[in-house]
């Protein structure tokens, strides 16, 4: 069975700009050819108008139109939905007119921590539609990658390294894994454009760049720069209250998840890393200090 070749890609925001990039390296060799980013009217996004001076194609679609949608994924192999929590109404027209398009693989917008075993909580949503695509028909692959150790270290998630004040749930030790977003691009351009759908089609990929806790990352940074961390532990008893006060409360979510142990993406036997063997991801020192 032949390879995927053409792709379309629903939320060119921050992750889905680097795989449409990755993907259009791949034109040159034959690998890829097409990217098409789908996006609304009148809509506004320096990441799109950068990759279409780079050869991707733009489609202007309707999310509430299935005839748009269904019209933009003509003659594509897989979609990749980046597709924000908020959007997953968004992401459900996609899927549906991908099904009526013919496409042959949906990669929902996963990426992150792992939704398969949930069963409440922010992630739930993303566990439901796993269901959703079951019920379209329509294969899809289901992404884990850990965090982003190129953005989530920032002040709105209380992790503002640079600033030298940060903040972690629990311990800190317990631990996460980690997968910066140019390297998650990097992957999935070569396993959707090497593999084969029989070997992809509703598998799980989990890959990492590290498995390492928060406090391993904290004493590698004040080693490399010389900066003495100011380190704030909240217990998780107080991370639990805020949760169950807030459900809605991501930042008390996620240090939660980091905390309990629940951040890594699987077992060591089942991480993909393997199906790229010169993938050589970062390790999280080398992306806050490289």
């Amino acid at each position: 069975m032949s390879v995927f070749t053409s792709f379309a890609i629903a939320g060119v925001g921050n992750i889905g700009a680097y795989l449409a990039e990755e993907l259009l390296k791949l034109e040159a060799s034959g690998k890829v050819k097409e990217v098409v980013l789908l996006t609304r009217s009148g809509s506004t996004n320096a990441n799109t108008d950068k990759l279409v001076q780079k050869g991707a194609k733009l489609a202007t679609i309707d999310y509430a139109s299935k005839d748009s949608l269904t019209a933009a994924l003509s003659g594509v192999d897989v979609v990749i939905s980046t597709l924000s929590l908020p959007a997953f109404e968004a992401q459900d027209a996609v899927a549906v007119a991908a099904k009526a398009a013919g496409v042959r693989l949906f990669m929902p917008s996963e990426f992150g921590g792992r939704s398969d075993e949930v069963t409440e909580g922010v992630l739930f949503a993303k566990k439901r539609f796993h269901a959703r695509l079951q019920e379209i028909g329509l294969p899809y692959i289901l992404v884990y990658t850990g965090g982003f150790p190129d953005l989530i270290f920032n002040s709105r998630l209380n992790l503002d390294i640079k600033s030298g004040k940060v903040s972690i749930g629990g311990d800190g030790n317990s631990l996460v894994s980690f997968t910066s977003r140019p390297d998650i691009a990097r992957f999935l351009a070569h396993v959707l454009t090497t593999l084969t759908p029989d070997q992809l089609n509703n598998k799980i990929l989990r890959i990492e760049g590290e498995r390492i806790p928060f406090s391993e990352v904290f004493k590698q940074y004040e080693e490399k720069t010389g900066t003495k961390l100011e380190i704030t532990y909240r217990s998780i008893a107080d991370l639990e209250a805020a949760v169950k006060a807030n459900p809605a409360d991501f930042v008390s979510v996620l240090h939660l998840g980091w905390a309990q142990g629940d951040a890594v993406v699987g077992k060591k036997e089942d991480v993909s890393n393997g199906l790229f063997p010169g993938w050589n991801p970062k390790k999280v020192i080398e992306v806050l200090a490289p």
